[in-house]
Order: C-alpha cells, then sequence, then structure tokens
C-alpha cells in the first residue's frame, strides 16, 4: 500500500521534501523546495526529479536504530525490516540531527526548545533510578518520558543541561532538543566508561580537529559517561538542532555497508570514498588533515571499529563541515570481536600489515599529493605523544589500554621507519577475520 511522509527540518515550516513508499514497495524521495539551505544529504544533492529507491533507502535506512523500541514496532505492525517508510511512520518523528518524517499533511513534529519553560528537571533520586534501569535493563523507566531513541549497544538516555547544573528531560508532548547523551554500560563493562573518557581526552589533546566532550557520572558499579552533542546549538535560553549525516548517508551507503570489508566497488566505504567526500567539505584541506590524524589515533588506540557511521558531517551553510570525533573506544582490548580495521589503510586490513607503501597510498586515497617530509614528520609527532602517554597512570584499570598502545604504536612505528623506545607490553589478542 502506498505511504507518503513529509519530511522536515528543524525549525522550517514546510516540508523539505517528501518521502514516499508506492504500491510495490518501493521508495522514492523528492524535493518540495528548491531553496532550502542545504541539502540533506552529499548523496541527495538538490534537484527537481526525485531520487530512486536505492538511493531514498541507503538515506533513511540509516535514520533506523536497531533497538528494542524498532522491533516493537515491527512485531506489532506486521511491518519488515525492509520497509523504511512504514517504519519511519511510526519511529520518525525524532530522528538523528534535525531531521523528522511525518504523516503527510501533520506539520512539523521537532520544534527548538526554551531551557526556561520546556523542560522538567530531575532530582538526583530522578537521574540514580533512570542510571540504574539504563545499567540493568537496557532503557528507562517505563513512567519515562523517553525524549528521542538512541542506537548502540549500551543503554543511553538523552538529556538536556539546564542553566543551573541540573538534568532535564523534555516535558511530555514536546518534541524538543536535548543537548547530551548518557551512556550506562551494564555491570561487566562498566570499565568501558573510564576507557572511553580518557582515550576522547587524549583525542583531543594529540590533534586540533574538536572532539565531543565527556564527563563521567557517579562511580563504582553505577557510572555514566555523559557526552555533549555536537548537533545542539544553545544560544541564550534556546536549544536548536543541527542537521548532520553520518558518513554512511553522505557516501550513499545502507547501515550494513559501514565497514569496508562488507562493501563491494563502487558501494564500498573506503579511503577513497572518504577522501572523495572530504572534498565536498567547506574545508577540504583541513578535513583531510583531521581526517588522517584522528584515524591515526584511532589505529593507536585501538579504536579498530572505527566505522562509517562513526562519523558525521554537520550543516550549518550549504557546504558541510567534519563534525567534531565521538565514539572513541579500545575495541582492541575486547576479545569477542574481530580487530580488522573499519577500513583498508592501502592495503593492509590489519595494524600488523601496515606498512610505509600503504601509508603512503592511503594519504594519495584521502587527496594529498605525496608523502611529504612535513606530513611524515607530523604523524611520528603524534606515535611520539601518544608513546609517551603509556604509563603515566598506574594501576590495574589503565593497563590494558596502555597494552593496547603499545601493541599498535609498535606496528605504526615501523610502517613510519621510527626509531622509538616503546615499552614492552602484555595481555593484548589479537582477533583476525
Amino acid at each position: 500500500m502506498a505511504l507518503d511522509l513529509d519530511v522536515f527540518l528543524d525549525g522550517a515550516p514546510d516540508p523539505v521534501g517528501r518521502l514516499t513508499r508506492d504500491d510495490a514497495g518501493a521508495t522514492s524521495f523528492q524535493y518540495l523546495s528548491d531553496a532550502p539551505a542545504h541539502p540533506l544529504s552529499l548523496s541527495l544533492p538538490l534537484r527537481e526529479a526525485p531520487y530512486d529507491d536505492t538511493a531514498t533507502r541507503s538515506f533513511f535506512a540509516n535514520l533506523l536504530f536497531e533497538n528494542a523500541q524498532r522491533e516493537q514496532i515491527m512485531a506489532r505492525h506486521r511491518l519488515d525490516f525492509s520497509d523504511v517508510v512504514g517504519l519511519l511512520y511510526h519511529l520518525g518523528a525524532d530522528c538523528p540531527g534535525a531531521i523528522s518524517c511525518v504523516q503527510r499533511g501533520a506539520g512539523p513534529a521537532k520544534q527548538p526548545g526554551a531551557l526556561s519553560t520546556d523542560y522538567d528537571p530531575l532530582s538526583n533520586d530522578d537521574l540514580l533510578r533512570l542510571m540504574t534501569s539504563l545499567r540493568d535493563h537496557r532503557r528507562v523507566p517505563d513512567d519515562t518520558n523517553d525524549p528521542s531513541p538512541l542506537a548502540g549497544v549500551q543503554g543511553k538516555v538523552a538529556l538536556t543541561l539546564l542553566p543551573d547544573g541540573r538534568f532535564a528531560l523534555p516535558k511530555a508532548g514536546l518534541n524538543v532538543p536535548t543537548t547530551h547523551i548518557l551512556k550506562v554500560p551494564r555491570p561487566a563493562q562498566m570499565r568501558v566508561v573510564g576507557d572511553e573518557h580518557l582515550l576522547m581526552g587524549m583525542m583531543a589533546d594529540l590533534q586540533n580537529h574538536p572532539v565531543a566532550q565527556t564527563k563521567i557520572i557517579g562511580d563504582d558499579d553505577l557510572k555514566g559517561l555523559l557526552i555533549t552533542r555536537f548537533d545542539r546549538q544553545v544560544s541564550g535560553d534556546a536549544v536548536t538542532r543541527l542537521h548532520q549525516e553520518d558518513f554512511c548517508q553522505a557516501l550513499g551507503l545502507g547501515p550494513t555497508l559501514k565497514y569496508q570489508r562488507n562493501g563491494i566497488p563502487p558501494r564500498v566505504f573506503s579511503a577513497a570514498a572518504i577522501g572523495a567526500l572530504l572534498r565536498q567539505t567547506d574545508n577540504p584541506g583541513r578535513s583531510r588533515q583531521a581526517f588522517l590524524e584522528v584515524t591515526l589515533l584511532n589505529i593507536l588506540m585501538g579504536n579498530t571499529d572505527n566505522h562509517a557511521k562513526n562519523h558525521a558531517l554537520i550543516y550549518t551553510t550549504p557546504r558541510p563541515t567534519l563534525a567534531p570525533v565521538y565514539d572513541v573506544v579500545p575495541t582492541l582490548i575486547d576479545d569477542q570481536v574481530t580487530h580488522q580495521l573499519s577500513f583498508d589503510i592501502g592495503a593492509a586490513q590489519m595494524t600488523d600489515n601496515i606498512t610505509a607503501s600503504d601509508i603512503a597510498r592511503f594519504t594519495q586515497d584521502l587527496g594529498y599529493p605525496r608523502m611529504t617530509p612535513a606530513l611524515h614528520n607530523r604523524m611520528c609527532e603524534i606515535v611520539t605523544a601518544i608513546v609517551a602517554r603509556i604509563g603515566e597512570a598506574a594501576g590495574p584499570a589503565r593497563k590494558p589500554v596502555d597494552d593496547a598502545i603499545a601493541e599498535q604504536a609498535k606496528h605504526m612505528a615501523a610502517a613510519l621507519g621510527m626509531t622509538i623506545a616503546i615499552p614492552d607490553r602484555d595481555m593484548v589478542v589479537i582477533n583476525r577475520p
């Protein structure tokens, strides 16, 4: 059965486009305005003609999170996973960033928020109860107004930080923005809070591109990582959403293609594809250097899960900017996952296979004409700086992260032709595909 949805951007009174499912189940998207501030995606540039099923699904399927809420909607309404438009009919009112997908004619689902009037403050007991439920049940308490669905394996909730330092949730019935995300892991994974906070801080210290701010909330067996949202803007009393898209969307790749190993050229998350994407940002040179340094640090920190949905573009002008860094976790210390790189560095799929020629090819794929002495020296500076951080904080909690850094730095230093003393470490087990 045919279904039409209006697609809005936060704060705009009229839809920017229309998302359609025809009687045969094929999807399409067509812009309704020829003068929006920016396109929805680099993969959906402004044009009059509608986009076909492949292009439409590749963008809009990435708005749907793999979580319990989606499973409940599928079961309740007998919807298949492939019915992107049908799922967004029920789940599209609060998509990531500034997009909402609503029934045709219903009007915009999202609106900017006023900190002084649109949020209900949480007491300390409220916050403790919420965090406990996220830890133990992977969801907020049943009587909580959950402001937005969030993706990922950890229990998460979207919160707003008020000017007086209290946390708050949007008032019932108001689809106003939140400003922070709080992630609370299961008891057995509680150490990931400190690990991610540590690595995010190191990422901010060792390169110049913005990094999402993090803070640890709680202690002992009930801790959460509070993350400032980069797709929000607070100006005085007003909170507004900023449009963003992840690299899967920008490259026209469905969510299952977030790893290079899952794609087939030309539909693949590769360094060459990333380089072509970065050339379309507002400052390609700056974006290219930032992505190179962030990639190097992700490898050095043992974050081999650096996939396409963990990078994003943000729109404040017609040409997007590279979003701040987020989701930096030391996956190398997790022996339950593969440690294959999310995208190849040259021809290398594992860190210990990277050679000097792989690094040179990687830089060229990103858009550098060649490996210059200045570029090589900068990469060596980053390796030297992170090796200096090994062991700077004593204690068993830090040891696995240090072991991962030492393991990765050993291989990257060799590939860069560096002579550097790296402490001997243990406890790292490499899982190969």
